[in-house]
Protein backbone atom coordinates (compact mmCIF):
# COMPACT_ATOMS: atom_id res chain seq x y z
CA UNK A 1 0.00 0.00 0.00
CA UNK A 2 1.17 3.27 -1.16
CA UNK A 3 1.41 6.84 1.14
CA UNK A 4 -1.10 7.92 -1.43
CA UNK A 5 -3.62 4.67 -0.87
CA UNK A 6 -3.25 4.94 2.65
CA UNK A 7 -4.67 8.60 3.28
CA UNK A 8 -7.10 7.96 0.98
CA UNK A 9 -8.07 4.89 3.10
CA UNK A 10 -7.98 7.08 5.52
CA UNK A 11 -10.80 9.48 4.67
CA UNK A 12 -12.87 6.88 3.64
CA UNK A 13 -12.68 5.39 7.40
CA UNK A 14 -13.36 8.06 8.89
CA UNK A 15 -15.75 9.50 6.57
CA UNK A 16 -17.83 6.26 6.85
CA UNK A 17 -17.69 6.72 10.94
CA UNK A 18 -18.90 10.36 10.37
CA UNK A 19 -21.62 10.14 7.73
CA UNK A 20 -23.03 6.77 10.12
CA UNK A 21 -23.29 8.59 13.35
CA UNK A 22 -24.59 11.82 11.37
CA UNK A 23 -25.90 11.21 8.57
CA UNK A 24 -24.73 13.01 5.16
CA UNK A 25 -26.53 16.64 6.00
CA UNK A 26 -25.12 16.31 9.64
CA UNK A 27 -21.53 14.98 8.82
CA UNK A 28 -18.84 17.66 9.22
CA UNK A 29 -16.24 17.71 6.51
CA UNK A 30 -13.97 20.22 8.40
CA UNK A 31 -14.46 16.97 11.23
CA UNK A 32 -13.73 14.75 9.02
CA UNK A 33 -10.05 16.46 7.75
CA UNK A 34 -9.57 16.97 11.46
CA UNK A 35 -9.79 13.49 12.55
CA UNK A 36 -7.59 12.13 10.00
CA UNK A 37 -4.95 14.70 10.60
CA UNK A 38 -5.09 16.61 6.94
CA UNK A 39 -5.11 19.69 5.54
CA UNK A 40 -8.70 20.38 3.46
CA UNK A 41 -5.96 20.93 0.92
CA UNK A 42 -4.88 17.44 1.01
CA UNK A 43 -8.63 16.27 1.16
CA UNK A 44 -9.61 18.30 -2.27
CA UNK A 45 -6.71 16.26 -3.22
CA UNK A 46 -8.99 12.96 -3.69
CA UNK A 47 -12.52 14.58 -3.51
CA UNK A 48 -14.11 17.92 -4.44
CA UNK A 49 -16.59 17.52 -1.83
CA UNK A 50 -18.65 16.00 1.20
CA UNK A 51 -20.78 14.01 -1.66
CA UNK A 52 -18.18 12.70 -3.50
CA UNK A 53 -16.84 10.94 -0.50
CA UNK A 54 -20.00 9.54 0.10
CA UNK A 55 -20.68 8.51 -3.27
CA UNK A 56 -17.15 6.89 -3.08
CA UNK A 57 -18.33 4.71 -0.04
CA UNK A 58 -21.45 3.74 -1.50
CA UNK A 59 -21.47 3.95 -4.91
CA UNK A 60 -19.98 0.19 -6.41
CA UNK A 61 -22.02 -1.90 -3.99
CA UNK A 62 -25.21 0.47 -4.21
CA UNK A 63 -25.02 0.85 -7.93
CA UNK A 64 -24.00 -2.40 -8.27
CA UNK A 65 -27.17 -4.29 -6.82
CA UNK A 66 -29.30 -1.56 -9.08
CA UNK A 67 -27.54 -3.32 -11.91
CA UNK A 68 -28.09 -6.88 -10.43
CA UNK A 69 -31.77 -5.91 -9.85
CA UNK A 70 -32.35 -5.20 -13.76
CA UNK A 71 -31.09 -8.26 -15.11
CA UNK A 72 -33.09 -9.71 -12.41
CA UNK A 73 -36.05 -7.78 -14.40
CA UNK A 74 -35.12 -9.39 -17.48
CA UNK A 75 -34.74 -12.94 -16.28
CA UNK A 76 -38.59 -13.06 -15.53
CA UNK A 77 -39.26 -12.59 -19.26
CA UNK A 78 -37.23 -14.82 -20.79
CA UNK A 79 -39.65 -17.33 -18.55
CA UNK A 80 -42.47 -16.53 -21.20
CA UNK A 81 -41.06 -18.63 -24.41
CA UNK A 82 -40.28 -21.46 -21.79
CA UNK A 83 -43.54 -21.81 -20.65
CA UNK A 84 -42.33 -21.25 -17.00
CA UNK A 85 -43.86 -17.93 -16.30
CA UNK A 86 -45.23 -19.82 -12.92
CA UNK A 87 -42.01 -20.33 -12.12
CA UNK A 88 -42.15 -16.56 -11.59
CA UNK A 89 -42.43 -16.04 -7.33
CA UNK A 90 -39.88 -19.07 -7.29
CA UNK A 91 -37.63 -16.66 -9.09
CA UNK A 92 -38.48 -13.64 -7.35
CA UNK A 93 -37.67 -15.31 -4.07
CA UNK A 94 -34.29 -16.79 -5.25
CA UNK A 95 -32.79 -13.44 -7.00
CA UNK A 96 -34.09 -11.44 -3.11
CA UNK A 97 -31.73 -14.27 -1.26
CA UNK A 98 -28.88 -13.49 -3.46
CA UNK A 99 -30.15 -9.93 -3.12
CA UNK A 100 -30.08 -9.89 1.11
CA UNK A 101 -26.64 -11.74 0.92
CA UNK A 102 -25.10 -9.31 -1.38
CA UNK A 103 -26.53 -6.44 1.03
CA UNK A 104 -25.22 -8.37 3.96
CA UNK A 105 -22.00 -8.44 2.35
CA UNK A 106 -21.80 -4.26 1.66
CA UNK A 107 -23.68 -3.95 4.83
CA UNK A 108 -22.22 -0.49 6.03
CA UNK A 109 -22.86 0.78 2.31
CA UNK A 110 -26.61 -0.31 1.99
CA UNK A 111 -26.50 1.30 5.71
CA UNK A 112 -25.46 4.75 4.45
CA UNK A 113 -27.33 4.20 1.30
CA UNK A 114 -30.93 3.94 3.47
CA UNK A 115 -30.41 5.70 6.99
CA UNK A 116 -27.56 8.06 6.14
CA UNK A 117 -28.37 9.46 2.49
CA UNK A 118 -30.89 12.73 2.86
CA UNK A 119 -29.22 15.17 0.61
CA UNK A 120 -27.49 13.05 -1.36
CA UNK A 121 -28.35 11.67 -5.10
CA UNK A 122 -29.35 8.05 -3.21
CA UNK A 123 -31.74 9.16 -0.32
CA UNK A 124 -34.64 7.69 -3.19
CA UNK A 125 -32.82 4.88 -4.10
CA UNK A 126 -35.69 2.78 -2.78
CA UNK A 127 -38.24 4.53 -4.74
CA UNK A 128 -35.66 3.98 -7.54
CA UNK A 129 -36.04 0.18 -7.47
CA UNK A 130 -39.63 0.36 -6.95
CA UNK A 131 -40.05 2.22 -9.90
CA UNK A 132 -38.39 0.10 -12.08
CA UNK A 133 -39.81 -3.03 -10.76
CA UNK A 134 -43.12 -1.87 -11.30
CA UNK A 135 -42.57 -0.64 -14.71
CA UNK A 136 -40.85 -3.64 -15.47
CA UNK A 137 -43.47 -5.90 -13.70
CA UNK A 138 -46.54 -3.97 -15.53
CA UNK A 139 -44.90 -5.17 -18.62
CA UNK A 140 -44.27 -8.53 -18.07
CA UNK A 141 -47.81 -9.25 -16.67
CA UNK A 142 -49.43 -7.46 -20.16
CA UNK A 143 -47.22 -10.02 -21.64
CA UNK A 144 -48.73 -13.30 -19.88
CA UNK A 145 -52.07 -11.29 -19.97
CA UNK A 146 -51.89 -11.32 -24.13
CA UNK A 147 -51.33 -15.36 -23.87
CA UNK A 148 -54.29 -15.83 -21.68
CA UNK A 149 -51.88 -16.53 -18.77
CA UNK A 150 -53.06 -14.17 -16.35
CA UNK A 151 -56.68 -13.57 -15.33
CA UNK A 152 -56.42 -11.17 -12.38
CA UNK A 153 -55.72 -7.55 -12.66
CA UNK A 154 -54.22 -4.91 -9.78
CA UNK A 155 -53.98 -0.97 -10.88
CA UNK A 156 -50.75 0.82 -11.42
CA UNK A 157 -51.42 2.97 -8.16
CA UNK A 158 -51.82 -0.09 -5.90
CA UNK A 159 -49.17 -2.19 -7.43
CA UNK A 160 -46.77 0.89 -6.45
CA UNK A 161 -48.29 1.26 -2.89
CA UNK A 162 -47.92 -2.96 -2.51
CA UNK A 163 -44.18 -2.79 -4.13
CA UNK A 164 -43.32 -0.10 -2.07
CA UNK A 165 -44.00 -2.05 1.09
CA UNK A 166 -42.23 -4.98 0.20
CA UNK A 167 -39.07 -2.73 -0.42
CA UNK A 168 -39.38 -0.86 2.67
CA UNK A 169 -40.05 -4.13 4.31
CA UNK A 170 -37.12 -5.38 2.95
CA UNK A 171 -34.33 -2.95 3.84
CA UNK A 172 -35.86 -2.67 7.31
CA UNK A 173 -33.32 -5.09 7.98
CA UNK A 174 -30.23 -2.61 7.49
CA UNK A 175 -32.26 -0.28 9.07
CA UNK A 176 -32.58 -2.59 12.67
CA UNK A 177 -29.33 -4.09 12.14
CA UNK A 178 -29.98 -7.43 11.74
CA UNK A 179 -28.04 -10.11 11.74
CA UNK A 180 -27.71 -12.14 8.20
CA UNK A 181 -28.94 -15.37 9.81
CA UNK A 182 -31.94 -13.48 10.51
CA UNK A 183 -32.24 -11.10 7.87
CA UNK A 184 -32.74 -14.08 5.85
CA UNK A 185 -35.39 -15.94 7.69
CA UNK A 186 -37.31 -12.31 7.63
CA UNK A 187 -37.31 -11.91 3.97
CA UNK A 188 -38.41 -15.66 3.22
CA UNK A 189 -41.42 -14.91 5.34
CA UNK A 190 -42.01 -11.66 3.80
CA UNK A 191 -41.66 -13.35 0.38
CA UNK A 192 -44.36 -15.80 1.31
CA UNK A 193 -46.66 -13.32 3.08
CA UNK A 194 -46.44 -11.26 -0.29
CA UNK A 195 -46.57 -14.00 -2.51
CA UNK A 196 -49.65 -15.20 -2.11
CA UNK A 197 -50.74 -11.60 -2.04
CA UNK A 198 -50.23 -11.62 -5.39
CA UNK A 199 -51.42 -14.60 -6.30
CA UNK A 200 -54.72 -13.88 -4.72
CA UNK A 201 -54.93 -10.94 -7.09
CA UNK A 202 -53.43 -12.10 -10.52
CA UNK A 203 -54.70 -15.66 -10.77
CA UNK A 204 -51.65 -16.90 -12.82
CA UNK A 205 -52.36 -19.78 -15.20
Amino acid sequence: MTECSATQNKILEIGKKEFLAKGFRGASLRGIVKEAGFTQGAFYGYYPDKAALFEALVSEPADGLMEQFKAAQQAHFELIPEDKAAQSRELSTDYLNHFINFIYDNFDAFKLVICCSEGTKYSSYIHDLVEIEVTQTELYYERLRQLGKLEGTVSRELHHMITSAYFTAVFETVAHDMTREHAIQYVNELATFFNCGWEGMLRLK
